[in-house]
Formats: C-alpha cells, structure tokens, sequence
C-alpha cells in the first residue's frame, strides 16, 4: 500500500510503525474485556444510574448515596468515590450572571432566540444530535489541518496527548499555544454551536474540555459509549460536538450514535443484552453513522450513545471535538491551569465567560 507523507507523519504520534495489511478487521482501542470485568463496570454504573436518578437535588442524591454506602459497606467505595466530586459543591468559577451577561449579548438567553430553527430544536430533543451545517471555509480548513498535523509532528508524542493505539490524538487546544491567534476560537465560539448547547442545557453552562482526534487507516473503532459516567433522567448534564475537519463518510470513521438513547436514563456499560452486561464494540440496534462535507459540525446531547469507527480506508481522518457541561459541575480541563497567557490576553468577558475563567 502507497502511504502517503501526510499519513506517515502521524506514525510516532499513533504508537504505530506501519499501517495493518487489513483496514476492515476491528482494532479496539481496549482489550475486549471479560464478561467479569464486563459484570463490575455494569455494577457500578447502575448502582451510580440509580443514585443519580433517585432524585431532583444534589442534596436527595446524597442522601441516596449515604444509603446506598451504609448498605453496601466497603463495597461502595468506588462508586462513592465516582459520584462526589458532582454532589458536594458546584464547581463553577465565576458568579452565574457572566454567563447569562454573555448570553444576554449573542442574543442567545432567551429560550426562544432564533439562531436554530423549531425542526433542529426538536431533533435535538427527540434524536439527540443535529448537524449543524458547514460553518468552517476551505480556507479554515486548510489552515486547521496545517495546524494540526504540525502540533502533532511537535506535541503528538507528548504523555498527556498520548491516547489509543492507531489514533492522532492533542488535547484542550483551544486554550493551548496552538490556538494563540484565534485560528480555533470557532470551534467554542459559533453562534449555532452556543444555540444548540443553550438550548440543551439551560443559559448556565460553561466549556469543560476539548480534543483534536485523528484516527489512521486501520484504526478508529470504539465501544459505544456516552460522554458520562452513569446514566442520567431528566434535565442533560454535558453536551458534545464534532467538527469534521475532513469529510465523513461510511467508511473512513464516521461516528455512530443511537438516536433517542439521551432520553432512555440508560448508560451503555449499564445495560444487559439478554441477561448479560453489553458487549460495548458490538453493533447496536438503530445505530446510524454520521456523515457529512469537511467543515460540517455535529452537535450532540452526550448522554447519546455513541462511539467512533474504524477508518477503512487510506487517509487520514482528522476531528475536533469540543465539550460543554453545565456550570455547576466538574470540568474535564482545569483551564486556568491549562490556558497559554497569549491564548487568555486576547480574551473578551463572552469568551472568559464561556471558558468560565476570570
């Protein structure tokens, strides 16, 4: 198979010294876990869905929790350990009103703002994802994936970037030194992205984590999962998109997702097919995959069931994914932490809003 240079160049960044002879056969990107190891993940999920779900409050829920622990003992130390980080105090940084101030300012805190239309509003709720459209340029394109595909010659190897065999993987850059002129501000800012994550989760949310994803030929599959711990009735907690830096299509990748699993309270690792825990890399019933032109976005509730997909063919398959969550609970970035000084100068009060930061 010709290789070509743009593929290579993502070797030592994927752990890979040369592309498999057989694209379609499943890499996963975890060993295939025993039906034991299978049986504790559900065990702890369901014991965590139950808890979560038990109540409206932070207070009933720990309240749920301290039973739960004085009923099980020492066995509940690791699902005590999961769920208080989410219960104890909300995690936000900033006063509430910055966001709302922001909001108020896109035209985006009233409920009824018109920036999506009904239909896209409604497939949000009752599919649980919606493409957003092309809202990147070519010329946004070809200068993401330069980007990119150089921070991964220079960063690709680095521990924290370091993920799934196969897969190009940088994190939170929009608050690194790779978006220090504003190339990537799109990807958190776009007025239709900021609709859709207000119109799931309230005008109390804040950016929580970000990620460049590429997967090789060969590489790619995921087991399906949701971008939450446990799975979660009622109001949603985290919301998910990805912007398609390169076409998707049925073979080099694309997402899959479960339509309306958001609204089932169920996450994967917590269900049973046939009186067993789920088989994650296995196919779902009513699974569809998501394709769509370079510069599309996906938008998605991520308590959707959902995962990526091998990529069969031979090129790259470049994605940015970026996450939001509501204010009051933990982020996946400590962005204050994370954040490039020139990245954070350049910054308005709607942007420190978003990112939650002073």
């Amino acid at each position: 198979m010709d290789i070509d240079e743009e593929v290579l160049s993502y070797f030592d960044a994927a752990q890979i010294e040369a592309l498999p002879k057989d694209l379609a056969v499943l890499r996963y990107d975890q060993q295939k876990l025993s039906l034991e190891s299978r049986r504790l993940r559900y065990e702890r999920c369901k014991a965590a869905t139950a808890i979560w779900n038990a109540a409206d409050t932070n207070e009933g829920r720990l309240q749920a929790l301290t039973n739960f622990r004085a009923d099980i003992g020492a066995d509940a130390a690791d699902v005590v350990e999961l769920m208080e980080p989410f219960l104890r105090k909300d995690a936000n940084r900033l006063p509430l009103t910055e966001i709302e101030l922001a909001l108020e300012s896109l035209g985006l805190r009233d409920e009824h703002n018109t920036v999506l239309s009904p239909s896209e509003k409604n497939k949000l709720d009752q599919e649980g994802y919606l493409n957003l459209g092309p809202l990147l340029n070519e010329e946004q394109l070809v200068a993401m994936r330069r980007r990119y595909d150089s921070a991964i010659e220079q960063d690709g190897g680095k521990p924290e970037n370091v993920g799934s065999i196969g897969i190009g993987r940088l994190v939170d850059i929009v608050v690194k030194p790779i978006n220090s002129d504003g190339l990537l501000d799109t990807l958190f800012l776009h007025p239709r992205l900021l609709a859709a994550v207000r119109h799931i989760l309230g005008i109390h949310f804040k950016f929580i984590g970000s990620n460049y994803h590429c997967a090789l030929p060969g590489y790619g599959h995921q087991g399906i999962h949701a971008d939450f711990l446990w799975g979660v009735k009622g109001k949603p907690l985290v919301v998910n998109a990805v912007w398609m830096i390169d076409e998707f299509t049925t073979s080099n990748g694309a997402t899959r997702v479960v339509p309306g699993t958001h609204r089932s309270g169920l996450h994967p690792t917590g269900d049973l097919v046939d009186g067993q825990p789920r088989d994650l890399n296995e196919v779902v019933e009513g699974e569809i995959k998501l394709t769509g032109d370079a510069g599309c976005c996906f938008v998605y509730n991520a308590h959707l069931w959902h995962s990526g997909t091998q990529n069969c063919t031979s090129k790259l398959r470049r994605a940015q994914h970026c996450f939001f969550g509501r204010s009051e609970i933990p982020a996946s970035t400590d962005v204050p932490t994370a954040i490039d000084k020139d990245v954070y100068a350049r910054l308005g009060r709607n942007e420190r809003a978003i990112l939650d930061i002073k």
